[in-house]
């Protein structure tokens, strides 16, 4: 695995990108794997127009930090970007869930069968 970590501020901006076509069309097939909930009740749905409606996901993350802030929140989103290294073979949807969580897990950031980590 290759991972990669940035911070920024905007969930909403970074979910618009997550589920846009990427810098050069790498996002195919965009879609949760796993969350801080049910992945099938966190994805978003779609518009009549056929584009993702992405602000009830953006809701839901952004409602925790509306009681922090303030100073030391200024980039509150902490996206690790992780893949595959060349020549691995595909992993399946369940896979990713496991290292998503896991990822978590190990940073501290939401611990395993801990209901207080953050939303992911």
């Amino acid at each position: 695995m290759i991972g990669k970590v940035i911070r920024g501020a905007n969930a909403g901006r970074l979910l618009r990108y997550l589920y846009g076509p990427g810098k050069a069309n790498e996002h195919v097939d965009p879609h949760l794997v796993a969350g801080f909930g049910d992945p099938g009740e966190l994805e978003p749905g779609r518009r009549l127009d056929g584009s993702w409606d992405l602000s009830r996901l953006t809701g839901l993350l952004a409602q925790p930090l509306a009681a922090l802030a303030g100073p030391g929140y200024g980039k509150p989103v902490w996206h690790c970007a992780v893949r595959a290294t060349p020549g691995d073979r595909m992993l399946s949807d369940a896979e990713w869930a496991r290292i998503a969580a896991g990822i978590m897990d190990r940073t501290a950031l939401a611990p395993e069968n801990d209901d207080l980590g953050v939303r992911w």
